[in-house]
């Protein structure tokens, strides 16, 4: 197998996967791939790129974690 770039898994598309994965008998080459209207248009994962989800608060991320709500007790040994 030649790899376009990165061997990535979450770079191939969702018709692909179902395919690749023995789910569907006929690749999308042969038979026109529909996506459900719920489904997202796909996306790789962005994990370890700027374009990665940071949350407020992620070492990375910008902005400050949002404040404790008091609903947590933190654990403390001895006690």
């Amino acid at each position: 197998m030649i790899y376009n770039g990165e061997a990535e898994a979450s770079k191939v598309p969702p018709g692909w996967k179902g395919w690749l994965q023995h789910t569907v008998d006929v690749a999308p080459s042969e038979e026109r791939y529909e996506p459900r209207d719920w489904q997202q248009p796909h996306q790789q994962n962005w994990t370890g790129t700027a374009l990665a989800y940071r949350p407020k608060g992620s070492i990375l991320g910008e902005g400050e974690r949002p404040a404790a709500t008091g609903d947590y007790e933190p654990w403390t040994p001895g006690r």
